[in-house]
């Protein structure tokens, strides 16, 4: 399995909605893009070079991230997908001339995690699709995975939804905060 890891190219806004803790972290570090309206589009890096830091303190920012993320409760590496997702998903492709592409989930402008069409996967995403609808193919990265995976893509009052599992990976109830909230929609 590959590691997921955080790196500084990522924008503040990824690294914050795969990272609940990196926060906590950035805090730390007298950092506070994560509230900045500038902190959706900035690099980690960016941030980090408008507030002054060297490479080394920057290098320390990533390696402290990581590390939280390595104590994350560990998800899933899969993704359900229903039969009624697919075959909304295929009616869609279908509609927009987009047969023949891959569905990647992938974050939106807010840090929302999202459905986009694309030509092919990026390297070490892994696949899925529903028997019935084969043709479907989803695809995640494994870092986009350490936060939603084992999460079922349904569809329900028109609207697609990801569902998130009540038990096994998230840590409501526990000692250990991945950041999770009750609506999971």
């Amino acid at each position: 399995m590959t590691t997921a890891t955080i790196n500084q190219n990522m924008t503040v806004r990824e690294i914050m909605t795969l990272v609940p803790a990196a926060a906590d972290i950035m805090i730390e570090y007298g950092l506070h893009c994560f509230s900045c309206s500038v902190g959706g589009v900035e690099t980690l890096a960016e941030g980090c070079q408008m507030h002054g830091f060297d490479t080394d303190t920057v290098e320390a920012l990533v390696e402290d991230i990581n590390c939280a993320l390595g104590q994350a409760p560990k998800r899933p590496q899969e993704l359900t997908i229903t039969a009624d997702a697919a075959r909304g998903i295929h009616k869609i492709a279908s509609a927009e001339g987009n047969d023949g592409q891959i569905l990647v989930v992938t974050l939106d402008e807010q840090g929302a995690f999202c459905l986009e069409f694309q030509e092919k996967p990026l390297l070490g995403d892994m696949e899925f699709t529903n028997p019935d609808v084969a043709e479907v193919r989803i695809f995640a990265s494994v870092l986009t995975l350490s936060r939603i995976g084992g999460a079922t893509i349904d569809v329900r009052e028109g609207r697609f939804k990801l569902d998130m599992p009540e038990e096994g990976g998230c840590c409501k109830g526990t000692e250990e905060s991945c950041g999770c909230t009750e609506d999971h929609s």
